[in-house]
């Protein structure tokens, strides 16, 4: 079952979203080893502000994923919207290929935003903790 790609809106099928989605997965476990490390090695609280970096490819990884969207493929052009990840073809339309620019960028601010605001609570949280 293939889906089909929709300017803007879906631009990556199965086997793309399952690379995101494990791009995410292993962005949060850096990011809980970073924190576990900084508690344990009693690092200055402030180093928790850091996550942001691996939470940034977590939640870019976990968006592109959810939303079936990559923001790499927007950027080159291209798309890949079948099931096996091995199809890639241009964006034609220069319509289409602004539209994807655009849904690359919101992707980009769910993701920065979410990761500065998840930062933010594990500071907040260490410090109330009295880490």
């Amino acid at each position: 079952m293939s889906t089909e790609y929709q300017p803007g809106v879906c631009n990556i099928g199965r086997a793309e979203r399952r690379k995101r989605y494990a791009l995410g997965v292993v962005g949060f476990a850096v990011a809980v080893v970073f924190a576990a490390a900084v508690l344990a090695l009693s690092l200055p609280s402030a180093w928790l502000l850091a996550t942001a970096v691996p939470l940034l490819a977590a939640f870019e990884g976990y968006y592109q994923g959810r939303f079936a969207f990559c923001a790499g493929f927007a950027a080159r052009g291209i798309y890949d919207v079948s099931d096996d990840g091995a199809d890639r073809r241009q964006v034609a339309d220069e319509a289409a290929h602004r539209a994807d620019q655009r849904r690359a960028r919101r992707i980009h601010l769910y993701s920065v935003g979410s990761a500065v605001g998840l930062a933010l609570v594990v500071y907040v949280l260490a410090l109330a903790l009295g880490a």
